[in-house]
């Protein structure tokens, strides 16, 4: 199972920018894990330098977790046992924001599972993702 969401927003005041890859694949209980190379796609953007390490991508690995974990929590128990791989991360230095790689994360978890929550989050008025 695999799952890709990409959130693009402009508001009046800002963009904000983030997309995620995860795999998943059926396990005994819930988990997730990041995959080897979840920046990788830097080296062929900006080149090998870069690919190595950008500032803050412990922030965003952790962003990225969280949003899958969500994902899997406000799912039924009995549609949890996946072990969810985080793939790919890509971000936008100007315009990603706190909040914007975990929502990217958990929508890509309930595409790549076939299945939403009730009330997912959402982008709110002022254009900042809101998780209920």
């Amino acid at each position: 199972m695999e799952g890709k969401y990409r959130l693009q927003r402009q508001t009046r005041r800002w963009a904000g920018f983030a997309q995620v890859t995860v795999h998943g694949e059926p396990a005994g209980e819930p988990g997730v894990e990041m995959g080897i190379d979840v920046f990788g796609w830097r080296g062929t953007s900006y080149g090998t330098a870069v690919r190595a390490h950008g500032g803050g991508d412990e922030r965003v690995q952790a962003e990225a977790r969280e949003g899958a974990w969500y994902a899997l929590m406000r799912l039924p128990v009995s549609a949890r046992g996946v072990l969810v791989t985080i793939v790919e991360i890509v971000t936008a230095p100007a315009d990603t924001g706190p909040g914007d790689v975990k929502f990217a994360a958990a929508h890509a978890v309930w595409q790549a599972l076939g299945r939403k929550p009730d009330q997912p989050p959402r982008i709110g008025d002022d254009g900042n993702p809101l998780f209920p």
